[in-house]
């Protein structure tokens, strides 16, 4: 059953959900064609996509999953809530699904998410699209540790578990510079993430942001794995969170590596930019498959 709050105009799809040992992982399933696969970052959930979803599923087989502690998925009290645990979460949606042939759209703290998958299993990946992200270790970005450690620390977790502060705080601290974001849309954001207890646990990627630096080194050990597939990159250059410096070195990580640049846009793209986007998407999956059976051809 879908909550009251939940507005079924600006997100008009059919619930799925997959069930997983510690809960249910909500997830949308629209339309049919090539498979484009999203995984949002924080404190979003796949509302972000809503638009990007609508303007691609004419053509498009689009999922998106809710991360447990986000959107409709559970929020159980004894999951780890760790992005190794929703990388795990997300690799068995994909083999509940059986995808294969994908393009996987990262987001945010969806990133590490979703390439763990590709970086596993890059021959179910076709192309990658990526906005304003990152995949390595955070222990000397002072941007990144000063934020994990308020949210989690004893001030932050008294914050949300206290006053109740910190929900809508964060949403507008974070989609800042999503200058034109109305509030009914906002509160989609802010009623997604629950109460306040629940906040606590589900933000505990906030602390992994600093915390987990091995393991994002694991998987940046990984990276030739994915170095050749064909990759679009969609980056807001007003992003408060996520610097340029970070754009840099995707483009030098990528061997075919396409670029669009939206100066006036910050990191949510998809709230302000959606029907540029999905022009973007379309036309280089559509590149790339043509390439692909010339290919075949010669």
């Amino acid at each position: 059953m879908k909550p009251d709050w939940l507005d079924t105009q600006e997100y008009p799809f059919e619930s799925k959900y997959l069930q997983l040992d510690c809960g249910r992982m909500h997830y949308i399933d629209e339309g049919e064609g090539p498979v484009v696969v999203m995984v949002h970052g924080t404190p979003a959930w796949s509302f972000i996509y809503r638009n990007l979803i609508k303007l691609l599923r004419p053509k498009f087989r689009c999922v998106a999953m809710d991360m447990l502690g986000f959107g409709l998925s559970d929020k159980p009290e004894d999951f780890s809530y760790k992005p190794r645990a929703h990388a795990a979460n997300f690799e068995k949606l994909m083999e509940h699904l059986q995808l294969k042939d994908i393009t996987l759209v990262v987001h945010d703290f969806g990133a590490p998410v979703g390439l763990a998958y590709a970086l596993d299993h890059p021959q179910n990946v076709l192309n990658i699209v990526m906005l304003n992200t990152w995949t390595w270790s955070l222990s000397k970005h002072n941007t990144f540790s000063k934020a994990s450690k308020y949210l989690v620390g004893p001030l932050g977790k008294f914050l949300h578990s206290k006053l109740n502060l910190s929900t809508g705080a964060l949403v507008n601290e974070l989609f800042g510079d999503a200058q034109h974001l109305p509030e009914p849309i906002r509160q989609q954001y802010v009623k997604a993430l629950g109460s306040s207890e629940q906040q606590v646990r589900s933000l505990a990627c906030a602390r992994e942001l600093v915390g987990v630096s091995k393991w994002y080194e694991e998987l940046w050990l990984k990276r030739k794995n994915i170095q050749d597939i064909p990759t679009l990159i969609l980056w807001g250059e007003r992003d408060k969170l996520v610097k340029i410096e970070a754009l840099q070195k995707w483009k030098r990580f990528f061997h075919e590596c396409y670029v669009i640049h939206f100066e006036d846009s910050g990191h949510f793209l998809q709230e302000e930019n959606a029907d540029e986007l999905a022009g973007y998407v379309s036309n280089f999956i559509r590149e790339e498959q043509k390439k692909r059976e010339l290919t075949y051809q010669a």
